[in-house]
């Protein structure tokens, strides 16, 4: 993306420190994350921000309801003082920007405000004429985005990692969701398990993986179902990488050959 050209198409602002995106792209994508999570249950917390982590030349836009993250990449042209940076942007403001993503023309300005580095809960967005602020100052508290670290995992973070293909596990969680959604995945040395209670005992369904890393054994409990959800759609000799991140009560991630990405959240039996 050329730098001067998105500053020749937003000429009229007069800011420092802005980011420019392609406004159809990244509106698109805003409204994609945003709602993927918004389903309020009785059960689990629905985190109402879209989380942006600002990288060199793309933002992250990442939301989650501790249980599933969905997360998306847009190109983007970043000063580097902004490089390394996180900001949010409150989930209601996100879906009324991004109703009609081809009215603020061909690019947006982002102005996420920060002070000594931190973000402050206010951010512009400009385009098409108008300028949006989005100011969540009240509803942020300790930068605003609850269990951070732990639902949005680094890929390199990774402590548990195998790789099997989509026919070896898919048809075994077909048959543990009709009998139960929540289970287990066990890894000790070179063997993977996928595990479940039928009421009187623990059935065990190993699986045929390969580039086992793991030290000592690893236990997680997750929804089979929502894992099944993951899986169900792809290529049954598409390989996958599942990494899992220090311990028990961070999600994991699955990456596809294709640079795909999905997450899985933990659940607590306890």
């Amino acid at each position: 993306m050329n730098t001067q050209t998105l500053l020749n198409n937003v000429a009229t602002i007069n800011k420092d420190n802005g980011i420019f995106v392609n406004a159809k792209e990244f509106l698109q994508k805003l409204r994609q994350v945003a709602t993927a999570v918004a389903k309020p249950s009785d059960h689990r917390p629905n985190l109402t921000f879209v989380h942006v982590r600002i990288t060199e030349n793309n933002l992250i836009l990442e939301a989650t309801d501790s249980h599933v993250l969905e997360r998306s990449h847009v190109a983007a042209s970043i000063p580097s003082e902004l490089v390394g940076k996180e900001f949010l942007i409150d989930g209601k403001f996100a879906k009324n920007l991004s109703k009609t993503p081809t009215k603020y023309g061909k690019t947006l300005g982002v102005y996420p405000q920060f002070n000594d580095g931190k973000y402050k809960g206010i951010i512009s967005i400009v385009g098409g004429g108008e300028e949006f602020i989005d100011d969540s100052r009240g509803n942020i508290s300790v930068f605003g985005y609850p269990d951070l670290v732990r639902v949005t995992p680094y890929l390199n973070d990774a402590t548990v990692k195998f790789d099997v293909q989509q026919k070896e596990i898919f048809p075994v969680l077909k048959e543990i969701v009709k009998k139960s959604d929540v289970g287990a995945l066990l890894v000790k040395g070179n063997v993977v398990k996928l595990e479940y209670f039928d009421g009187r005992k623990d059935l065990e369904f190993p699986l045929a993986v390969t580039n086992v890393e793991v030290e000592g054994e690893f236990e997680i409990n997750f929804n089979m179902k929502k894992l099944k959800q993951r899986l169900q759609h792809l290529s049954s000799r598409e390989n996958l990488t599942f990494r899992f991140y220090q311990n028990a009560y961070r999600p994991f991630t699955i990456s596809r050959e294709n640079g795909g990405l999905g997450l899985v959240c933990p659940i607590r039996l306890h």
